[in-house]
């Protein structure tokens, strides 16, 4: 699988599956999935409560991975929101590696070629970029076919140079 890192808005990404940051409540309040939200995502917003209540639950379990459709995103798929922190927002290097492994197992099922996703758990969650590119280098030792590419897409060009420098 080819690793492409860039800067940008990783909700403009043309990919088949775009992964976002969620939360163990699936409410679409921060980090990506709550910049889509802002987009107009109220409908994916309806299908995670409604994926809670099909559960009988409240939440999900850290490490869990939700699929739901695009929304408004014409360019993508199918979005998988992944849950990479606790309900105290805390994580570590093996629960993203172990979140983003599930995430790209689901993308291979649903047949994509190109994934992007956010340094999950490095905004709202306390792990660096550093971290981040850790859990990538245990999720690379498998493969994840037909998926080709991941594009790991990140706000500060400073943080393009330092994956970069890992991968």
């Amino acid at each position: 699988m080819k690793i492409l890192v860039k800067s940008g808005n990783v909700l403009e990404e043309k990919v088949d599956v775009l992964i976002c940051t969620a939360n163990p409540m699936l409410n679409m309040s921060g980090g990506v999935n709550g910049a889509l939200l802002q987009l107009g995502a109220s409908c994916i917003q309806e299908e995670l409560r409604e994926y809670l209540r099909s559960l009988g639950q409240h939440w999900v379990p850290e490490g869990s991975v939700v699929q739901t459709s695009p929304g408004p995103l014409s360019h993508v798929k199918h979005v998988l929101h992944a849950v990479s922190i606790n309900g105290f927002y805390e994580s570590s290097i093996k629960l993203v590696a172990k979140t983003l492994s599930l995430a790209l197992d689901k993308s291979a099922q649903l047949g994509a070629i190109t994934v992007a996703t956010p340094t999950l758990a490095t905004g709202y969650g306390p792990l660096s970029v550093t971290d981040f590119a850790k859990a990538v280098q245990i999720v690379l030792a498998k493969r994840y076919l037909p998926v080709e590419e991941l594009r790991i897409v990140v706000r500060k060009k400073e943080d393009v140079n330092l994956l970069l420098s890992i991968f």
